[in-house]
């Protein structure tokens, strides 16, 4: 029953009718009939949300050492990635070094670390390429604050902040489990994304960005609508993409209360101060550049939809290599765990004690990758960690199923099959670029 009341009773689509002073809580149930099991107590000292973050938290720092000394050559540096294309080496901070290429993404996040206040469009030695890299203030100013302002501290707290961010995804993943009557080592499951591996390497927002989003929909469930606006809202700010999320709260929220379910007022903040967050930093960018990010990159980060996904498909499938396994063979693998996790969170969507605006959520991340342009779908060396998201949602709806269920059965298996993705990706951050 208390598990009934954790589906029933969230701020944003809890189907709960208050009459006078009571509630009446509607009771969830499978598709079968059965109803989905209670939240069980700790059944050893394992069983708990703070070890899963512990376990999290240590493996991280375990790749990021190896990383350092292996890879990076003991250069913390080396993690940005600074391409020599958008990089002026007579005026980067001394001891950053230029990769003969064109660099990858953390190059930009280093970029904002360093001042995330000054928004011109070349600073510090690098230039960046897009408006959107100014959207994703979060990640950088994190760091500026923890380096208090230092350049020579930049690189090494850009990697802290992820490491610590992987923690909280495991201990945020634990409590997930727990809520949804599992041992809480079954939330490893969260962080245990091969595209956070690939985020950590190269010190690029998603695990921070994720992190925020999982606190802020447990705050959401726990009917906490202030704490739960301030986390979106900063999610928001480090990777735009949070914003979905937003959206399916608030999509709940207006139709509960075109229903008269529900009525407007301080639960309405989770959606609310995260949209009005987002539109005022877009303006301070469109001041302080000339164009709204949002939109102007809006024809290169989104097309037709279906189509860049069918062009990857037929792209990569012709570069198949039956001799050795590559990159390419790593990418269709990568695609066929993140799809039978997809497939099978939307076949458990009507026995999954996951809130209403969770599996909205879910549904409305699916929509967006499927939108997203060729670049996104082609790339082979980012290991899909732009479409965490659907990742993060897949593995929540699942988290709570029934146990009898064909998805709670089915997750063990789910599981396995991400081990030889991790082992591979791992063995590549550690050895190559």
């Amino acid at each position: 029953m208390a598990r009934r009341q954790v589906a029933a009773s969230v701020m944003p689509d809890g189907p709960e009718v208050a009459t006078g002073g009571s509630r009446v809580i509607a009771a969830t149930s499978d598709s079968d009939g059965t109803s989905p099991q209670p939240p069980r107590p700790p059944t050893g000292r394992t069983d708990s949300p703070t070890v899963a973050g512990l376990i999290a938290l240590l493996a991280a720092l375990g790749f990021a050492l190896a990383r350092w000394q292996t890879w990076a050559n003991g250069s913390i540096g080396r993690f940005i990635l600074v391409g020599k294309h958008f990089a002026t080496p007579a005026q980067l901070p001394s001891g950053v070094p230029i990769a003969p290429t064109y660099g990858y993404d953390g190059q930009f996040f280093y970029r904002l670390a360093l001042n995330p206040l000054n928004l011109s469009k070349t600073a510090y030695g690098i230039t960046m390429d897009r408006p959107y890299r100014y959207m994703r203030i979060g990640y950088p100013a994190l760091t500026w604050l923890l380096s208090f302002g230092q350049h020579f501290l930049v690189p090494a707290v850009l990697v802290a902040v992820n490491i610590a961010a992987v923690g909280a995804i495991g201990y945020l993943g634990g409590v997930f489990a727990r809520e949804g009557g599992r041992h809480a080592l079954a939330g490893l499951l969260l962080p245990g994304y091969f595209g956070v591996i690939t985020s950590l390497s190269r010190d690029t927002a998603e695990p921070l960005a994720a992190a925020l989003l999982l606190a802020g929909l447990l705050a959401v469930r726990a009917r906490r609508p202030v704490l739960a606006a301030l986390l979106l809202a900063y999610g928001a700010l480090t990777r735009e993409t949070v914003m979905v999320a937003v959206a399916a709260i608030a999509i709940m929220r207006v139709i509960g209360v075109l229903r008269r379910r529900q009525r407007p007022g301080r639960d309405d903040l989770a959606w609310a101060i995260p949209t009005v967050v987002f539109v005022v930093w877009e303006v301070v960018v469109k001041a302080a550049t000339g164009s709204i990010p949002l939109l102007a990159d809006g024809g290169r980060n989104a097309g037709t939809p279906l189509v860049a996904p069918l062009q990857a498909f037929k792209s990569n499938l012709s570069h198949i290599n039956t001799h050795q396994f590559d990159q390419y063979d790593l990418w269709f693998l990568e695609i066929a765990i993140l799809a039978l996790f997809a497939l099978t969170a939307l076949a458990s969507l009507r026995s999954t004690s996951a809130p209403v605006h969770e599996r909205l959520a879910f549904v409305l991340y699916l929509v967006e990758i499927c939108v997203v342009t060729p670049s996104t779908w082609n790339s082979l060396d980012a290991d899909l960690r732009s479409f965490i998201e659907v990742y993060l949602l897949a593995v929540i709806i699942l988290l709570g199923t029934p146990r009898r269920s064909p998805g709670a059965r089915l997750l063990p298996t789910l599981a396995a099959l991400t081990v030889p993705a991790l082992i591979v990706v791992t063995q590549r951050r550690l050895t190559i670029s």
